[in-house]
């Protein structure tokens, strides 16, 4: 339940993106920033983007870091010093909300933090996989409501946001809960006992992570390479996905969130459940590495669906084309990566499988950095003007 708390906190502010639209319109169009013959400003067009890349450079900068203060600084002051910063931002983001910024810009930067699996026994593993994908499920749910229940754009975002501080809220008490646990002080026992054996076991030198790295930098770099090439255009150049149908409240409010966003998390969520009930392709051979590499194949197909003002070809000009690509995108997605996370403790020997661990979390972020920094040029690529 933390954990699932934990990642529910990450709000994908990208669910928000006709309230960003708004913030950073022209302003000098009054109510019609938003008409079919608005031309989009230079901040509207790459704010999806940036904050990607802002939030994947930050979350792998961090990830990094923990890795060196991971003894140096407390477990509690770590989690519940990240979780209190980040209730802090996001309680001065709900709070612009309120404030009028046509006369100038706000920048925010959204930093993530992980949960603690580590700790945890490898049963443990499954629930933190898919609460990660239920978390979006969560997201894109209280957006809907948001939109449902809010009306306008800047009421709709206040309630998404108010949303996102309460669960912060119930994270941090849930966290604090869990220390007083007979079962976490257990975990806490046997981590410490592990990690004394590990040091007399095996020397930590750069030897070692070298060895290591030989053992699973192919199954780190299929996980990696699952989300460099999801985050190269989820969701910088999806949101730019439009409705075939005429105008309407569907086409026109709840096409994108439902569609792009929570059939997306929802498909993300069965392809992590699915190695539950298999696990193909396994682990050995260069089956599982060529499936996760030709993934590569939707990016020109997703961008091909119906979009107003695109300079990209619209070949595949139905919504029924963009629900099964994206479905299958995001089902492949979550199964993937969920295959290369149970197999590569099966690569390493028991004393390596926490630097194991380091390394494939390393090549993670790695993709998902580049996956990030690559998604401008296919959003200039897709070319909404």
């Amino acid at each position: 339940m933390f954990v699932l708390l934990t990642r529910s906190v990450k709000v994908n502010i990208c669910h928000l993106f006709q309230y960003w639209q708004y913030k950073l319109r022209n302003v000098t169009r009054g109510d019609d920033w938003d008409n079919d013959d608005s031309t989009l400003t230079t901040l509207q067009v790459t704010f999806t983007p940036t904050l990607v890349i802002i939030s994947n450079v930050f979350c792998t900068v961090f990830l990094i870091v923990t890795t060196g203060i991971v003894k140096r600084v407390s477990e509690w002051a770590r989690h519940v010093g990240s979780l209190a910063l980040s209730l802090l931002a996001m309680i001065i983001i709900t709070v612009l909300t309120f404030v009028n910024t046509d006369s100038f810009s706000v920048a925010v930067l959204q930093g993530s933090s992980y949960g603690l699996a580590g700790m945890f026994p490898a049963s443990c593993m499954s629930g933190m996989i898919s609460g990660q994908a239920v978390a979006g499920i969560f997201s894109s749910l209280a957006m809907i409501i948001s939109l449902l229940v809010g009306g306008d754009d800047v009421t709709s975002a206040l309630i998404f946001f108010v949303i996102a501080d309460v669960f912060l809220v119930i994270t941090i008490i849930g966290y604090i809960y869990l220390t007083k646990t007979t079962f976490y002080d257990q975990m806490k026992i046997e981590a410490t006992k592990t990690d004394i054996d590990g040091k007399q076991n095996t020397k930590n030198d750069w030897k070692s992570y070298l060895l290591v790295f030989k053992k699973v930098w192919l199954m780190g770099t299929t996980l990696g390479g699952t989300l460099f090439f999801t985050l190269m255009i989820y969701p910088a150049v999806l949101v730019y996905i439009t409705s075939v149908y005429p105008t309407s409240q569907w086409t026109e409010v709840y096409f994108q969130p439902t569609i792009t966003f929570l059939l997306f998390n929802i498909g993300d969520w069965a392809g992590r459940e699915a190695p539950r009930l298999v696990k193909w392709p396994g682990p050995d051979g260069w089956l599982l590495h060529i499936f996760g590499a030709a993934r590569v194949v939707f990016i020109p197909l997703l961008m091909l669906c119906h979009g107003e003002n695109k300079t990209f070809p619209t070949v595949l000009d139905h919504d029924a084309y963009y629900i099964i690509l994206l479905f299958f995108f995001a089902i492949t997605n979550g199964y993937v990566g969920t295959l290369a996370m149970i197999y590569y403790p099966g690569l390493v020997e028991d004393d390596e499988i926490e630097l194991a661990g380091t390394i494939m979390a390393a090549l993670l972020g790695i993709g998902m950095v580049i996956g990030s920094l690559l998604s401008p040029a296919f959003v200039a690529l897709w070319g909404p003007t």
